[in-house]
């Protein structure tokens, strides 16, 4: 039995309850990929082995292991385990204008924007760090929110030495 690695979100069966996931060959490549259930791609279902079951959570992205069903109909997921992705936090002043501060992991950015944050948890570093500590996909997250509070406060100082006023909130 050939065992192939790939990348799956799984979701939630409409008709068992169970978890499952969907792949498609890459035409070129002949690898397979994690696909959504409406792909338009020619798809195969992965369906949980038993030993999987209730350790996996829907909507989030792992690095499984996938053996094909007797029947070839699709794949069974012998191993996974959940995506961790390296975060990078980057600043951006431009003065007078635009002070942000990003946190950027897999296909997410975070905003630390105290100027003209469109939500209370952008414009505060304590809802950006709120907004951290909840994921479970980055890789060292008390590094990451250790260099974005250090940049954040650069950023708010440097704000204040341009002239904006800066409420007390902003850093806390």
């Amino acid at each position: 039995m050939i065992v192939e690695k790939t990348q799956i979100k799984f979701a939630q069966s409409e008709q068992t309850g169970e978890l499952i996931g969907f792949v498609s060959r890459h035409s070129k490549t002949q690898k397979l990929m994690g696909v959504r259930e409406d792909s338009r791609f020619g798809k195969k279902i992965c369906v949980l082995s038993e030993e999987l079951k209730g350790t996996i959570q829907p909507n989030k992205l792992y690095a499984v292991e996938l053996k094909p069903m007797h029947n070839g109909s699709g794949y069974v997921v012998v191993k996974a385990s959940p995506m961790l992705f390296q975060a990078q936090v980057d600043t951006l002043i431009v003065p007078k204008s635009i002070y942000q501060v990003t946190v950027t992991f897999g296909n997410k950015t975070v905003f630390f924007d105290p100027k003209d944050g469109k939500s209370a948890s952008s414009r505060t570093l304590a809802g950006v760090i709120k907004l951290l500590r909840e994921r479970e996909d980055i890789e060292n997250p008390e590094f990451v929110i250790e260099d974005l509070t250090k940049q954040a406060k650069q950023v708010v100082k440097r704000m204040q030495n341009d002239g904006f006023i800066i409420p007390d909130y902003t850093l806390k």
